[in-house]
């Protein structure tokens, strides 16, 4: 007989076998308390199981056979990544829902095989992803299962058998980095219209910073506080960089160059002592650090109007009530030069500018000055020489190969490489033409 009344409760207690709900049930018109197991050994999810029987108006023999029952993917993983300490679990999550519970959300947790996520890593590889989104998204997938796996709710974490497809993108091309003479004129700008102005200035401090103090990443840069400067009377001779991705922060002296530039900064923001340098600047999060997602956009479109790409008109426009009117809106006047292309727009062998650029510049920077990679690693908070060493790789730098090491293909040297008798007529070849087809005849000195 169905329940009725007054929601249920019930209490939790363990065994060896794991967790059980104590509650009181009706069996055969007679109310009686009874136990159930739940199958884990997670309190959590037994929590979790305990109100979603206590919820179910249904006979005792239907909740103990919900009991037993385990979670689906779906549920697991919004369970497991909300409470999970990470700061990417907002991007976790979306992850999942884009591309993992569509496919694996309506199946229990146990009924998750191999196969079923190197499908879903397929259909990501097929639709154009690269080979680092595969691996984001197998290792949040990998997250949920590896928990349940450490709470004995699965027998193991079958993401371990999953490789990354071999058809997903894997782009080698590197970032483009600002050339020195072009942040100069960058940092000269000012934007046209004054209530636009301070969030110029914000991302033209972020990118001397990252170009003067320690090569920070990105994550850093949001999480950079007041308090990590020495801000009496606004001296600003040291710093901490927060180096958060291996939570070693590091206290490194600030150039003379960037020290006007952070007071400048400090002023206009009242001269904290604490708090956020570049918290979020509007809306409900307003004064808290910003989320992961990069402000590369708004730089490079800082950049194209300071280069004058893109300038600041009267347009004539229609309104959509049919009247005319007259806005100042940003047209493009030219196209980018040779130099200026690759650092807006991504090319055949590089990508535009962003924020980690800067971090690029200052590795590129340290090797062109002859520091020593120990001192340079120490400098921009490396841990790894290998991923150092790929920062120097600077393909949009031009080599030029020493005169030394060029090969002598003079005529002179052709000439008197030449066997006897091949100046004649009878070898086909007339005296003049060593004047009119050096190459050939060059060649054909280094091959005898």
């Amino acid at each position: 007989m169905a329940k009725t009344g007054p929601e249920r409760t019930g209490s939790l207690y363990w065994c060896k076998s794991g967790w059980r709900a104590r509650m009181r049930v009706e069996v055969d018109g007679e109310t009686v308390q009874k136990s159930f197991d739940l199958g884990t050994k997670d309190k959590a999810v037994a929590r979790i199981k305990m109100r979603k029987l206590a919820k179910m108006n249904a006979p005792a023999a239907e909740l103990e056979a919900e009991a037993t029952q385990l979670e689906t993917f779906e549920q697991a993983a919004r369970r497991i990544v909300s409470e999970s300490g990470i700061k990417s679990k907002d991007a976790r999550l979306a992850r999942l829902r884009l591309h993992v519970f569509p496919a694996l959300g309506h199946m229990r947790v146990d009924e998750v095989r191999a196969g079923d996520l190197r499908d879903v890593l397929n259909a990501l590889a097929d639709a154009g992803a690269s080979k680092q989104s595969c691996i984001h998204l197998r290792n949040d997938v990998s997250a949920v299962l590896g928990e349940l796996w450490r709470f004995d709710v699965l027998s193991e974490n079958v993401c371990k058998k999953v490789k990354i497809p071999k058809t997903a993108k894997v782009d080698k091309r590197e970032r483009a980095v600002i050339p020195d003479h072009k942040l100069a004129v960058y940092l000269a700008w000012e934007h046209p219209i004054e209530k636009r102005r301070s969030a110029v200035l914000e991302r033209q401090t972020m990118a001397c910073i990252v170009r003067m103090f320690g090569g920070l990443r990105w994550g850093d840069i949001r999480a950079l506080q007041w308090e990590a400067f020495e801000t009496t009377d606004g001296r600003f001779s040291y710093g901490w960089a927060p180096r958060e991705k291996t939570a070693s922060p590091q206290k490194l002296v600030v150039p003379d160059m960037l020290r006007p530039i952070l007071r400048d900064w400090w002023e206009r923001a009242g001269r904290p002592t604490e708090g956020l340098m570049f918290p979020v600047r509007r809306g409900d999060r307003a004064g808290g650090q910003r989320k992961a997602g990069s402000i590369a956009k708004a730089l490079r479109r800082d950049l194209a109007r300071a280069w004058g790409i893109e300038a600041l008109e009267s347009v004539n426009v229609m309104r959509s009530n049919g009247r005319p009117d007259v806005r100042c809106l940003w047209v493009k006047r030219r196209e980018p030069d040779a130099e200026e292309l690759p650092l807006l727009e991504a090319t055949q062998f590089t990508l535009p500018v962003d924020f980690h650029s800067g971090r690029r510049q200052y590795k590129q920077a340290l090797a062109d000055a002859g520091v020593d990679m120990q001192s340079a690693m120490t400098l921009s908070g490396a841990s790894d020489a290998k991923a150092h060493q790929r920062y120097l790789n600077n393909t949009a730098k031009a080599r030029e190969l020493p005169a030394a090491a060029l090969p002598n293909l003079s005529i002179t040297a052709a000439r008197l490489n030449l066997a006897p008798g091949e100046n004649s007529n009878d070898s086909g070849y007339r005296e003049s033409d060593l004047n009119r087809r050096p190459h050939a005849y060059e060649a054909r000195a280094l091959t005898s």
